[in-house]
């Protein structure tokens, strides 16, 4: 068996790569959904950082739902 024979392809999906080719899209077009409602978004906030631990945790083990926030003041 020869490894020059052999190929392996690894793909991931990196923000970063898009950013240049849809940044001015997402800033004309997503704003304005969410403002008229037709986009929504849900945040799992956990309030004080203490509890920060506990928001890595569901993270790491899929626990959360939508955007994971440590909630650490509010004005």
């Amino acid at each position: 068996m020869s490894i020059v024979a052999k190929e392996i392809k690894i793909s991931g999906f990196l923000v970063f790569s898009l950013y240049p080719k849809y940044s001015q899209w997402f800033y004309e077009e997503v704003p304005q959904r969410i403002a008229s409602g037709e986009l929504k978004y849900i945040e799992d906030i956990k309030k004080g950082l203490e509890f920060a631990g506990h928001a890595i945790e569901d993270v790491q083990r899929g626990r959360n739902f939508g955007k994971s926030v440590v909630l650490v003041a509010e004005e």
